[in-house]
């Protein structure tokens, strides 16, 4: 897969994504107000291990706050906030480890710094207590798409179709699904005669699994996502895994679907295993060390053999996630490569907030390419993803209840941007008045091998009745090239409503024009989902 502009709320999986500690902003640690009532929302997608909600700071959430998953009214994971934006968050499972589900009830206090919970909507917060188990859980959306741009364009429909369900019919037997289908529709430039349609429909899982009640043992069969070993992605196979107080593991035999049709194919084969400790659930700094090993091979031949560890340790004061990978080189790998063994794929993100209002951030990222979720792109996701391989390191700043401002220096080398250093300033203001006014600003200086220049970015956002929320976004990547000095200036904005109907529809209406000298684009989007 490649990187390209997406609409909003596509749950798509992104390379080469920069970290979202980055683009979020750091938060302080999480302390509820004497006397909040919980706030109820639920999961809206997993990838690898990551766990994602759509709410975020507005609704009371911080970086590093910790959260219950509720299913059939017990408490059966915790979460821990790994990075936030306004209205989404992105978790992590905390020790032990335990499986949960997209449609799992989630439970957290809001923290004294956040306004009050808003009312239901599909991309905040449902103020509902849990509901008993469902047998079946999904989503059923349609979308259509409009580009309009020099040199060409095309019309998008799509439909999407997810499900997930747990313990069906009382069994331990449970099922995921999630497709996707669109057909694009071609227009020549200046004619505006329609090419021959591409139609396309990708799975992204389909798998039946079964899950033991007491032993932590789950089996899963058909294509499904390789659980702790994240590198791996998407295979179709079968995958096993145990899960114990103290201690886990697992591991996965299959094949990777096709890269362009997502069809079934047997060409890249691949299997691996992964086993870890991790300290009992207490209040203080809890601690997890996972390692495996994989192997990849095409038509007989090695295509990849590597070992990976994971270190991950949280508490209230200090976070601390880093993984490394280690590619074992044989045969023609090792002429290729003139060693036996080459260190890859080494990330590292440090947390340390001495007090409430104050929070230390850094790390180390060579990653070549990385999965996360993306729900669209603009200029300046995609600067962030160009310079995103280095090292960085910064300060956030927290006021009471609604007030924001970080600073971060980033040195980045290799990766698609260049050398080059860099220097961003980001604050927000949230919540001010009654309708939920919020601004947000980021400006960017950089200097490289390749090119040097400034980023500004700016939002405005309004939300007053807690069901629909509006926001009016734009900015200016100015560059200057380092060969011949020619410079060069990109401008974009775009208007995005999310609008609430009932408890389970969800409308989303979106414009983004970008433009410079001689080129310029337009994007039209809409969506209409049906939760259930």
């Amino acid at each position: 897969m490649t990187a390209r502009r997406m609409p909003r709320v596509a749950l798509a999986l992104a390379l080469l994504a920069v970290p979202m500690q980055r683009a979020a902003g750091q938060g302080a640690i999480a302390q509820a107000p004497a006397g909040a009532e919980p706030v109820w929302t639920r999961i809206t997608y997993i990838s690898g291990e990551t766990i994602y909600l759509e709410v975020g700071g507005r609704n009371g959430l911080t970086e590093r706050s910790t959260l219950d998953v509720v299913r059939a009214g017990a408490t059966i994971a915790r979460l821990r906030v790994t990075a936030l934006s306004s209205s989404r968050a992105a978790c992590e499972i905390l020790p032990p480890v335990t499986e949960v589900a997209v449609g799992d009830s989630v439970r957290f206090l809001p923290t004294a710094a956040a306004p009050p919970p808003v009312v239901a909507t599909e991309r905040t917060v449902t103020t509902a207590r849990p509901r008993a188990t469902a047998p079946l859980r999904g989503r059923l959306g349609i979308r259509y798409l409009v580009i309009d741009a020099d040199g060409g364009g095309f019309t998008q429909p799509a439909y999407d179709l997810r499900l997930d369900g747990d313990r069906l019919g009382g069994t331990a037997f449970g099922v995921s699904a999630d497709v996707r289908a669109q057909r694009t529709q071609f227009a020549n430039s200046g004619s505006g005669t329609p090419r021959a349609a591409n139609n396309a429909t990708r799975v992204y899982q389909a798998a039946v699994s079964w899950t033991g009640a007491r032993s932590g043992l789950r089996v899963t069969a058909g294509r499904q996502m390789a659980g702790a070993l994240t590198s791996v992605g998407l295979f179709d196979g079968i995958g096993v895994d145990l899960d114990r107080a103290r201690w886990s593991t697992g591991g996965f035999v299959g094949s990777q679907p096709d890269d362009r049709s997502f069809g079934l194919s047997g060409r890249v084969r691949e299997q691996g295993i992964y086993g870890g400790v991790h300290t009992r659930r207490t209040s203080g700094q809890s601690l997890a060390l996972t390692v495996g090993g994989i192997g990849s091979y095409v038509g007989g031949e090695i295509d990849r053999e590597y070992a990976f560890a994971r270190v991950t340790s949280n508490g209230p004061r200090l976070s601390v996630y880093a993984t490394q990978e280690l590619d074992f080189n044989r045969g023609w790998k090792r002429v290729a490569e003139r060693a036996a063994t080459t260190p890859t794929a080494t990330f590292a993100s440090v947390h340390f907030a001495p007090t409430r209002a104050v929070s230390l951030f850094g790390g180390f990222d060579n990653r070549r390419s990385v999965r996360l979720y993306r729900d669209y792109q603009n200029p300046e996701l995609a600067f962030d993803d160009a310079f995103r391989e280095g090292t960085w390191g910064g300060v956030s700043l927290s006021a009471p209840r609604f007030a924001r401002l970080s600073v971060d220096r980033r040195d980045s080398r290799g990766g698609i941007g260049g050398s080059a250093n860099s220097t961003t300033a980001m604050g927000s203001i949230s919540s001010l008045t009654r309708a939920r006014l919020g601004f947000r600003l980021r400006g960017t200086t950089f200097n490289g091998a390749q090119s040097s220049g400034q980023l500004l970015s700016g939002a405005v956002e309004v939300d007053p009745w807690g069901v629909a929320r509006i926001e009016a976004n734009g900015g200016r990547r100015s560059t200057t090239t380092a060969l011949g000095g020619a410079a060069t200036q990109l401008t974009w904005w775009g208007v995005d409503a999310d609008i609430s109907i009932g408890r389970s529809l969800y409308l989303l209406l979106s414009t983004y024009r970008e433009f410079e000298v001689g080129r310029s684009s337009t994007q039209t989007y809409a969506s209409l989902s049906w939760r259930f």
